[in-house]
């Protein structure tokens, strides 16, 4: 019996300008606007995609990722939305929201950072947190990932509010592999998820070449594969 549940971890995984070729010359930067489609599958059986979107206007950036998953008769859809800035290659997140519809209960939440506090909203209930300049939202940490990749680290740790709750996201570089994907062959470098004790595995494939943006992550429980999102297109923008 397929349960909606399984939907859940397919999606909980993930986002006036030129566009220009993915494989142009662009500076390494974490922050360099784009655009990425990717597919979602389970066992070899595509599910859904999935679309990111990175742009910044008036010194402001916004990125976007929406997500649209179906499976016979249930369905999942999600919308997140995150604002910052970048001073020195750090990132200082301004405010996130996210919406999710679909089968089973929709669920909302918004979380706004400020220098008196952080406060944010998650199954109609408030929280609030002391201000700390390094917390990121649940998109933020791969592009704040990026960024140090970048800049040659190989562990990573990052403390982010999610579900009304402040947590930390570890992760490792473990191998460097040449994978294959629906938008074709890539150099990656392979990333696991530090966690300390749980049954689930997270692995990220990110690529040098497209300035370490991810290209493919996989959720495995209990030895069985939950989601796998495959990087389908790409291109970077320029600002205006």
């Amino acid at each position: 019996m397929i349960k909606k549940t399984l939907l859940l971890p397919l999606t909980a995984l993930l986002f006036c300008a030129t566009a220009v070729s993915a494989t142009e010359e662009i500076a390494p930067s974490a922050f360099v606007p784009f655009q990425a489609n990717y597919k979602v599958f389970r066992k070899g059986s595509e599910l859904g995609e999935a679309y990111r979107k990175l742009h910044v206007k008036n010194d402001q950036y916004t990125l976007e990722t929406d997500s649209k998953i179906s499976w016979l008769f249930l369905s999942d859809n999600r919308h997140e939305i995150s604002t910052f800035d970048v001073k020195d290659n750090k990132i200082s997140a301004l405010t996130y929201q996210y919406k999710r519809t679909g089968t089973g209960r929709d669920r909302k939440s918004f979380t706004e950072f400020g220098v008196k506090g952080i406060s944010s909203t998650y199954k109609s209930k408030d929280y609030q947190f002391d201000y700390q300049d390094n917390v990121l939202d649940p998109q933020l940490y791969q592009l704040a990932m990026q960024q140090q990749l970048i800049e040659g680290k190989t562990e990573f740790s990052f403390p982010l509010i999610r579900r009304g709750k402040q947590i930390d996201y570890r992760f490792r570089v473990v191998a460097e592999e040449v994978i294959s994907l629906p938008y074709g062959k890539l150099a990656t470098l392979k990333l696991e998820r530090i966690r300390e004790t749980s049954k689930r595995q997270t692995y990220m494939w990110v690529a040098p070449s497209l300035n370490y943006a991810m290209v493919k992550l996989t959720q495995i429980k209990e030895g069985k594969e939950q989601a796998d999102l495959q990087l389908s297109w790409f291109k970077f923008e320029k600002e205006d």
